[in-house]
């Protein structure tokens, strides 16, 4: 039974097997090597395990960087999401409206909107009050007709 170590290289979206071994950590550590020099997406080292007697292959990744950092079991742990309480319906959005989540950011976004209106407007009559009263003011010292 013997077994291979494929080295196979990730590059424009194909992959291809670069080296075979019969070594594993050689390699793992020729693996390790060509992912270093950054001239691949990604590398895997693969067991080939063939049983000439049986007529069966059987390939098992040992290493591979292609894979996102969370199915290589690193320590970040996910807490759980409850799942909404549901009444028996289905929530379908025929409407294609945002979720709860974006319509509250939309109410915030129109509330800041209104609020700014209101205060430039406010500012706007406040000036003409004040050139209104600026006139009378001249008007009743005699500078003005």
């Amino acid at each position: 039974m013997p077994i291979l170590y494929e080295v196979h290289t990730l590059k424009g979206g194909n992959w291809m097997i670069d080296s075979t071994y019969s070594d594993r950590d050689k390699a793992v550590d020729t693996a390790k090597q060509l992912y270093a020099e950054k001239r691949f997406e990604g590398v895997k080292v693969i067991k080939d395990d063939y049983d000439s007697d049986a007529n069966q292959g059987r390939e098992i990744v040992i290493y591979d960087t292609s894979k996102p950092t969370t199915e290589r079991r690193t320590l970040v742990k996910e807490t759980p999401k409850a799942a909404p309480p549901t009444d028996g319906k289905a929530e379908v959005d025929f409407k294609h409206r945002k979720h709860k989540a974006g319509a509250k950011a939309e109410v915030s976004v129109f509330l800041r909107s209104v609020i700014w209106l209101l205060v430039i407007l406010g500012a706007g009559i406040t000036i003409i009050w004040l050139l209104f009263a600026f006139t009378d003011f001249l008007a009743g010292a005699g500078i003005m007709r």
